[in-house]
This record gives C-alpha cells, structure tokens and sequence, in this order.
C-alpha cells in the first residue's frame, strides 16, 4: 500500500504540467490585472480541479472543476475575483486591485480522471502599489507648470495694457494741449483807462470853464 500510494502521484507528474509565463506584475490601486497559467495533459483526460492560490497561506482564493467539453466553467471565488478557462490557458482576474492584493499566486491543478496527479505553477508574484509616485509628482509638476504659465501671461497681458492705456493718455493729453498753444486767443494787455480818463477829463474842463480875462 505505501508503494502504491507513492506511485499514484508519480504517474502523473509527466503527464501533468502547470506554467506561468508572468514572473511578476506590477499594478496601482484600482486597476484590473489578469493572471495566467497554462495546463498542459499529455494524455486524454475526463476532469481535473483547478486551483487559484496565494502564498500557500491564504487558502484557496478561486477553485473550479473542468471538462475538456467545459466551455465555460463554474468557479467560487473570493471577491473581486474572476476565473476564466480557454483551453488550455486558465486565467485569474483581480479586478480593482487593492494593497493587500500584494502577493505570489500559484496556480494548481489536479488531475482527477483517469489518474490523481497534481502539479503547481512556479507562481507570479502581484504588486499593488499606490498612485505612482513619479506620475503623482509629474502630475504635480505639470500641474504647477501650467499655472505659473497662465500666471506669466496673465502678468503680461496686464502689463501691456497698462503700457497702452498709458500711450494712450498721453497722446489725449497732448492732442488736447497742442490746440491751445498753437491757436488759441492771445491775452491782450488791458486798456490804460486812467491815462484816456485823465486827458478827456482835462479837455473837458478847457472846454467848459469860464473865460480867462484877458491882460492888459
């Protein structure tokens, strides 16, 4: 019986192989990421269990049972989770990833009919991170470079049109001033009024006096 149970598993360990192409996947916070694993039978098979899990710690996060005649499998996932089967690639999907979504998922199969054999993909290892520091600060940077830029041009529009108003003030200053030195009335010295009263006053009185009497 101990030799038995030790060469069931073996007798599937060439018939059986589990690959994951993708080493590592890096994502931010609220992205989809889609995670894959090939299955690979190298004899006709009836059913096999396929496996999402997490670290070999977290339980199984998704788990199914297919058929080769399986189009679409039924699965139970964690949430966010979505599992996928397009033979023979199976495909995990996290969608809106979040931090604690940050691990190595490993994808594993059991070959149940017509012998047990299991075999485990070399893992991929998922990290979520936060909004990405270099976009934050270009963003940032953008985002200030933009409004010094409209801060200069609006700083320069306001210079120029004080410089036109005051072009403009001066020319209607001048155009104003010119005319009345050019042709306006000359001021004309006032009358000598006390020099005419004097001598009409004096003609007057030798007009009008009494006769002189004439000398012997």
């Amino acid at each position: 019986m101990w030799g038995l149970g030790v060469l069931i598993p073996l007798l599937g360990v060439g018939a059986l192989q589990v690959r994951q192409d993708q080493e590592e996947v890096q994502v931010m916070v609220g992205d989809e990421v889609a995670l894959g694993c090939r299955v690979l039978v190298a004899e006709p098979w009836d059913l096999l269990r396929l496996e999402w899990v997490r670290d070999m710690a977290h339980g199984v996060l998704c788990t199914t049972r297919l058929r080769p005649t399986t189009p679409v499998p039924s699965s139970t996932c964690a949430p966010r989770l979505c599992l996928a089967w397009d033979p023979p690639c199976a495909t995990l999907s996290v969608l809106q990833a979040q931090g604690n979504d940050t691990g190595r998922y490993l994808c594993r199969v059991t070959l149940e009919i017509p012998r047990l054999g299991t075999a485990t993909g070399n893992g991929t290892l998922l990290n979520v991170t936060a909004a990405a520091d270099g976009g934050h600060h270009t963003g940032l940077v953008w985002g200030l470079g933009w409004a010094l830029g409209g801060t200069a041009l609006l700083l320069g529009l306001v210079l120029l049109s004080h410089r036109r108003w005051r072009r403009d003030s001066e020319t209607n200053i001048y155009m104003n001033t010119l005319p009345s030195l050019a042709g306006g009335p000359k001021k004309l010295s006032p009358p000598h009024t006390v020099m005419e009263n004097s001598m009409y006053r004096g003609g007057l009185r030798g007009t009008w006096g009494p006769p002189s009497t004439p000398r012997p």
